[in-house]
């Protein structure tokens, strides 16, 4: 008998114990966030100038095409990276923007001057909100332009 009602407490025990549910989150899933950026750098020379703007962004999926670049899709990557050379030729503007929601962005620009001075413009969008406008600073010997942005 005893061994009966040890039995008997316990399954009482694990039934309250297992039918128990946890109250469902009260935080909703983060779905991501789109971004969009903007650069224009005029004035670039190939020679003297140091320009570089990096833009990464991920998700916890691992999806490594991630951004288009003046409306083309680029595959698989990640990371887009634009130099002083994208900037001497025809293009001096250039639109980056993600194809799809992502959960982390990380940009950084470095802008140096060793001789005549440039201008460049850096805008940052995060879901359809301007966060950083930085329109028309002046890169020369004495001011560069190096930042690094988390969104």
């Amino acid at each position: 008998m005893k061994k009966i009602s040890t039995l008997l407490s316990l399954a009482l025990v694990f039934s309250l114990l297992f039918s128990c549910k946890k109250d469902s989150e009260t935080t909703p899933s983060k779905s991501g966030k789109t971004a969009k950026f903007t650069i224009t750098a005029n004035g670039v020379n190939a020679t003297d100038d140091y320009v570089s703007f990096v833009i990464v962004g991920g998700d916890t999926k691992g999806t490594k095409t991630i951004w288009k670049v003046n409306g083309v899709t680029r595959n698989n990557e990640a990371a887009i990276s634009l130099g002083k050379d994208d900037f001497t030729g025809s293009t001096k503007t250039y639109v980056i923007e993600t194809i799809l929601p992502v959960d982390v962005i990380s940009a950084s620009a470095q802008c140096i001057n060793f001789n005549a001075s440039y201008q460049i413009s850096y805008k940052a969008e995060i879901d359809g909100k301007v966060v950083t406008n930085d329109d028309g600073v002046t890169v020369d010997v004495n001011k560069d332009y190096t930042h690094q942005f988390d969104y």
